[in-house]
């Protein structure tokens, strides 16, 4: 965990350019947070808010609520929330809430569906959950990893639970989320052979020149193709509750 931590904070500095293996994760995360911030609104609760980052997206007239599991706060993102709390049981007055964002976090909670109806109890009617979820990605922050989604098995959630869909958006062109699960599959291997001093870590080198060359020619090869959503890398939805 500590070398995790390490790396990533050594890879830091690059996770905006084709030199980082998850450019296509991090190359639009700014543009994201912006938009994620003007669906919100009124009374925000952000549910599993580790860094809390999307705070300075939102406007001024936003009153922020964090939460988020206590080991999760203080020995994984190092932070504080406004309520350490369970997202399967939230302890939060029902119609009390305008906006639920829920970024991320859904794959990570064992019960998603009582997540769900939380939401809708606590959300006041015509209020919006704004959910982000991958979709093809590798397994993270182990063994807290449960679930994948389809757009098809979220419209089905949202229509379970008493939501009308505002907005979907479905982020990753095939050939992009092949270059970010190539170059994730490679930086883990190579990870491995320091870890085990296996000998083929003289080849490491290797990875400062591939990572790019793989992220720019799926960036590149993506422009000159057509839209295709069978492979995506995730998936942002918008959705209202229903009086």
């Amino acid at each position: 965990m500590r070398q995790n931590t390490f790396i990533r904070r050594l890879l830091a500095p690059l996770k905006r350019t084709p030199f980082h293996p998850q450019w296509f994760v991090y190359k639009n995360e700014q543009t994201s947070l912006q938009e994620i911030g003007r669906q919100a609104r009124g009374l925000v609760l952000d549910i599993g808010a580790g860094a809390q980052v999307v705070q300075k997206s939102l406007s001024a007239d936003c009153q922020y609520i964090s939460l988020d599991y206590y080991q999760t706060a203080v020995a994984w993102y190092h932070t504080r929330p406004h309520i350490y709390g369970d997202g399967q049981r939230l302890p939060i007055k029902a119609n009390s809430v305008d906006t639920v964002l829920l970024l991320d976090v859904l794959e990570h909670l064992p019960q998603p569906e009582a997540c769900v109806a939380e939401i809708g109890r606590v959300l006041r009617p015509g209020g919006k959950l704004v959910l982000q979820v991958p979709f093809l990605y590798p397994l993270h922050d182990a063994p807290y990893d449960f679930h994948r989604w389809t757009i098809h098995g979220l419209r089905a959630l949202a229509d379970r639970y008493g939501f009308a869909i505002e907005s979907e958006l479905i982020s990753g062109h095939p050939l992009e989320t092949a270059a970010l699960l190539t170059n994730l599959a490679l930086s883990k291997t190579v990870l491995n052979w320091f870890r085990q001093k296996n000998p083929l870590v003289v080849f490491a080198p290797l990875l400062l020149w591939v990572v790019p060359l793989v992220n720019l020619r799926g960036w590149l090869l993506a422009r000159a193709s057509g839209t295709e959503t069978f492979m995506p890398q995730s998936y942002r939805v918008v959705w209202t509750k229903l009086p």
